[in-house]
């Protein structure tokens, strides 16, 4: 049922080291990202314009990396001040509590739990369900196989957020209402590998498939009903 896991981390060149890194700051055990990688706001290390915008963790954020050099130093922390014999200290308040809107970006890695055998045999770290997309509705929940989902429009938010899903490593909110379709019309040309889908509403290369994973490719693991081919994002057979 999952095949379409095994092609997608085969075609990523994913490696053991990449899905343990993948959590980071106060949500993902104070993890830190290795070095180049930024610690998104969601806590997840990466190197994409969602993991070092503004609002990406620097003190968890490996060396050499975009949130490193694009936060300025806050000056000094709390200050005292004399007043007669009387010693007050400062602290400044947070200026912002506002959540961050959802990534529009498609997770590298879709695992989630605790550590585990994932569908290839090799252990697997898991991590969180971060929810990306309008309202947060994709990857939202973490099934009882240890995947994250719904991916896309076509799958049912049961087979992830109904019985045996993991409220500790994401929602469970399976009624939650899908969003609606993009109505501008998808970017065109996206490569074997690259993404497509409603989440960044980008559509596959001519001949290319849109996968139930949101990637770009060939036979049946892209192209099969069985796996969610997204028709409107590319071929389906």
């Amino acid at each position: 049922m999952f095949s379409f896991t095994k092609v997608l981390l085969a075609t990523l060149s994913i490696s053991t080291v990449l899905v343990a890194a993948q959590d980071c700051g106060p949500t993902g055990n104070y993890g830190v990202c290795e070095p180049g990688w930024c610690c998104s706001s969601y806590g997840w290390c990466g190197e994409t314009e969602v993991h070092c915008d503004k609002d990406c963790l620097p003190d968890y954020s490996g060396e050499g990396s975009a949130c490193k050099g694009s936060h300025v130093d806050p000056g000094p922390g709390p200050t005292t001040h004399k007043i007669k014999t009387i010693t007050k200290t400062v602290t400044q308040k947070p200026t912002s509590t506002k959540t961050p809107p959802p990534a529009y970006t498609i997770p590298s890695i879709d695992t989630c739990g605790p550590p585990h055998r994932n569908d290839n045999g090799e252990m697997s770290n898991g991590g969180k369900c971060v929810g990306v997309g309008d309202n947060g509705y994709f990857y939202r929940c973490c099934s009882q196989h240890g995947h994250c989902g719904p991916k896309n429009l076509e799958q049912d938010a049961a087979s992830y957020c109904g019985q045996g899903c993991n409220p500790l490593y994401g929602k469970c909110d399976v009624s939650k209402p899908k969003p609606k379709k993009p109505t501008k019309k998808p970017i065109w040309n996206q490569w074997e590998g690259g993404e497509c889908g409603p989440i960044v509403n980008k559509h596959c290369a001519e001949g290319e498939c849109c996968s139930g994973s949101n990637f770009c490719g060939t036979g049946e693991d892209y192209c099969g009903a069985a796996n969610w081919c997204q028709w409107g994002y590319g071929v389906c057979w």
